[in-house]
């Protein structure tokens, strides 16, 4: 009887293979070849998942920010200050090889940022995320936790904004754990003494 192949679950593990290679060689330097080799494929093999390098590392883009997106979105809506604050300073806290990839990510797609249609893709999603934000500081500005005259909607997108830049240097400048928990209190604890009553 043939193997049963789960294609989500092999793709996964292509993708993690891509990763890893792609981290050591770069992605220019790298090849189909050397991705396969990493997941224990044949190349042609590989390709029944994935029809180029390219393919792959859009797929690498959309995983990360799906990810992301989920880790991002699944946070409850915070009761006080301290825990939006708190709340804030765990989602910058990102895992290191989320941070592994950001490098990756700008390898391989540092170019496309002149791509108008790339960079609306990117930039929906801090979209998104300023929204969660904007819901959460109004949340918290009916419940008397946060100044009423702050504007939630703009004071979402510098958080998200925050989030990036405190991500970003975590994975471009690989920022000790221990260094960018102290850069994430410090960013954080600067915006809640200006939203506080």
């Amino acid at each position: 009887m043939p193997k049963v192949v789960d294609r989500e679950e092999m793709q996964h593990g292509i993708l993690d293979a891509a990763m890893q290679v792609y981290s050591k060689k770069g992605y220019h330097a790298a090849t189909i070849a050397d991705v396969a080799e990493a997941a224990g494929l044949g190349k042609g093999t590989l390709y029944l998942y994935f029809k180029n390098k390219e393919a792959i590392a859009i797929s690498m883009v959309d995983r990360h920010f799906k990810g992301m997106e989920d880790r991002f979105f699944e946070e409850k809506m915070p009761e006080t200050l301290d825990a939006f604050a708190n709340n804030l300073s765990q989602t910058m806290n990102i895992p290191d090889d989320h941070a592994k990839f950001i490098r990756v990510f700008f390898e391989v797609f540092g170019p496309s940022f002149a791509s108008d249609a790339f960079s609306a893709k990117v930039a929906s999603f801090f979209d998104r995320l300023g929204d969660h934000y904007a819901d959460q500081i109004k949340h918290l500005q009916k419940a008397g936790q946060i100044r009423s005259d702050a504007d939630a909607k703009k004071l979402g997108r510098a958080f998200a904004g925050l989030i990036d830049g405190m991500i970003l240097h975590k994975g471009l400048f690989s920022i000790p754990g221990k260094r960018h928990a102290a850069m994430r209190n410090e960013a954080v604890e600067m915006f809640v003494r200006g939203l506080g009553l």
